[in-house]
């Protein structure tokens, strides 16, 4: 493939992802990202033309343009994948690696010394890949397939870079100060050809995969406290029931008591800032493989996989002692709020859901009737008849 077919070939993919990308920043929210990736993408473009014309470009210009323009564009890369890593960001940072790489051109230009000028730039570039890697190997983006094309691609560059870097500490002469403009200029057009389609492709589908992902969590979860729903609980249950290693787990179940009070005397917005409340105290009190589940109104569920009877009896109390310590913003200082619970321990052979929690609830009555603020636990289950 010829020099000018690869040049061509280029910027018109550079071109049509910036318009894509640009397109889809006006229809779908947030767009943050889609933002940052037409943007990198219109920036590489110009980067492109101005190395195709940087011999007829004032030499001056010719050291500090085209690669100032390329930094900035992969700064908008990184951008977009902290954007998407949810990782803090500022814009400020985009800007940072292309004004290095100003200072190193201006001083390459001042001392005529080409090599400083390509050297400069290829570090700085090589470490924005690295760093947009991190990114997107973050675990915001675990479980997700497209990621892997994407970090292959910023990988392939920044090997590229640690090589022209190489290239360039190797002493080799120099024709100009553009990073393009060497005898490899057909290898370096087709190596940009295979990123821009990757990240391309794999940018787009990376963005609508976080999105499916987000839809099918939140049809896992409860809207107002984030906590699992009574459909993802009961699938969790499930599971745990049929599985093929049996372990002793915990099954909890609590509801607030006399929680109606709390709404009519101070309102049902007040009802649901206490709910979320009690959700985000409870959460911290778990491990991260409990599942924990609102089932509906005040009564919540707590699976505790691979756990002895005593330390469930002290989670569940635990729990208990934590909801009656919080205080609410809306209510008198002395107001608590407190939860009666019941609990089974065991490994669930040969028992179905519906029973186990069957026995679950009636445990949470019994500690109703015990004054509440308080666990019970089940008493042991008969194994089905078969």
């Amino acid at each position: 493939m010829d020099l000018l077919t690869l040049f061509s070939a280029n910027l018109l993919l550079l071109l049509i992802f910036a318009i894509s990308f640009q397109s889809m920043s006006l229809r779908v929210t947030p767009n943050a990202h889609w933002r940052s990736w037409a943007a990198a993408n219109a920036l590489l473009a110009i980067a492109l033309i101005c190395f195709a014309f940087e011999r007829v470009l004032p030499t001056f210009v010719a050291y500090v343009l085209p690669n100032t323009l390329l930094l900035l564009g992969f700064g908008f890369h990184l951008y977009a994948a902290r954007v998407l890593a949810r990782l803090p960001n500022k814009l400020s940072d985009v800007f940072a690696p292309a004004a290095s790489y100003v200072l190193v051109g201006v001083l390459a230009y001042v001392l005529s010394d080409p090599m400083l000028a390509y050297v400069g730039g290829n570090v700085i570039f090589t470490l924005l890949c690295v760093a947009t890697i991190v990114a997107y190997t973050s675990k915001n983006f675990h479980g997700l397939i497209s990621v892997i094309g994407l970090v292959l691609a910023f990988f392939f560059l920044a090997a590229v870079g640690g090589l022209r870097i190489f290239h360039g500490l190797a002493g080799d002469a120099f024709a100009g100060p553009g990073m393009i403009n060497d005898m490899m200029q057909d290898l370096h057009l087709m190596s940009a050809m295979l990123f821009v389609s990757l990240t391309g492709a794999f940018s787009t589908a990376l963005s609508f995969e976080q999105v499916a992902q987000r839809h099918k969590e939140a049809a896992m979860r409860d809207p107002l406290t984030g906590a699992y729903n009574r459909r993802e609980f009961q699938s969790r249950l499930e599971d745990l029931l049929h599985a093929s290693s049996r372990k002793t787990f915990g099954l909890l179940n609590f509801d607030l008591d006399h929680f109606k009070q709390v709404n009519d005397q101070f309102g049902h917005l007040a009802g649901d800032q206490a709910l979320v409340k009690v959700v985000a105290a409870t959460k911290a009190q778990l491990r991260k493989d409990d599942c924990f589940a609102r089932l509906g109104g005040e009564e919540f569920a707590v699976i505790l996989p691979d756990i002895s009877r005593e330390n469930a009896a002290k989670v569940a109390d635990r729990l208990r002692q934590r909801i009656s310590e919080i205080q609410f913003d809306f209510a008198p200082e002395d107001f608590r709020i407190t939860a009666s619970a019941g609990i089974y321990h065991g490994d669930g052979s040969e028992v179905v859901m519906e029973d186990l929690l069957q026995a679950v609830d009636e445990s949470l009555y019994r500690s109703k009737n015990n004054g509440r603020n308080c666990v019970t636990f089940a008493p042991s289950l008969k194994p089905v008849a078969v």
